[in-house]
């Protein structure tokens, strides 16, 4: 069973990492960032980075056949949880969070649509791995938009590019990609005559 102070410790965890790449003191307490604006800066700025970084669409966050209801209205509604969408049916498109069929220009549709969707997840959900990334990347982030000292910078970026490695590896492992199987190799796979 999962402890609610652990999972809360982690966000305060990667704040407290933004903090230190910029030498300022850690905070102890949630409630220290009501007080503290370089802390509030930094939890948004994981926030910021969390929900850039899931855009890309990682296994763990996207769906690859969602079927999203009509509503009562004959309206699909998008939850605003989504941060990326596409209809396996051309011209279907998310307009005012709901979808839209270009080719009828109406919000009104007869039956459920397919799609593949990519998931907005909250920081705490997230495996190590991704986390790290993530904070060693809004860390990066955060220091060139608050002092902006292009060799510590420069130096975080190595830091970056192996925490980014190490998500990549772990969703590797995660989505068992197999270059027969995945749709890489069935696309680039050469034909034997």
């Amino acid at each position: 069973m999962e402890d609610p102070q652990v999972t809360e410790q982690m966000l305060l965890d990667g704040v407290n990492i933004l903090l230190e790449s910029i030498n300022e003191l850690p905070i102890t307490r949630e409630e220290d960032y009501n007080n503290i604006l370089e802390a509030q800066m930094a939890r948004q700025k994981i926030v910021e980075v969390t929900r850039a970084v899931l855009s890309e669409g990682w296994d763990f966050n996207t769906d690859e056949n969602w079927k999203f209801p009509l509503d009562p209205s004959g309206m699909i509604p998008v939850p605003t949880n989504v941060l990326d969408i596409t209809s396996t049916r051309e011209g279907i498109i998310m307009r005012n969070w709901r979808l839209y069929d270009k080719t009828g220009q109406t919000h009104i549709f007869d039956e459920e649509v397919a799609c593949k969707v990519i998931w907005d997840m909250d920081f705490n959900s997230l495996s190590h791995p991704l986390r790290h990334y993530i904070t060693i990347r809004a860390a990066r982030v955060f220091m060139a938009r608050t002092i902006g000292d292009e060799k510590a910078i420069k130096y975080n970026e190595f830091d970056e590019e192996d925490a980014r490695l190490s998500a990549r590896r772990s969703e590797t492992r995660t989505g068992q990609y197999n270059m027969l199987t995945s749709g890489y190799g069935i696309n680039n796979r050469v034909r034997a005559n």
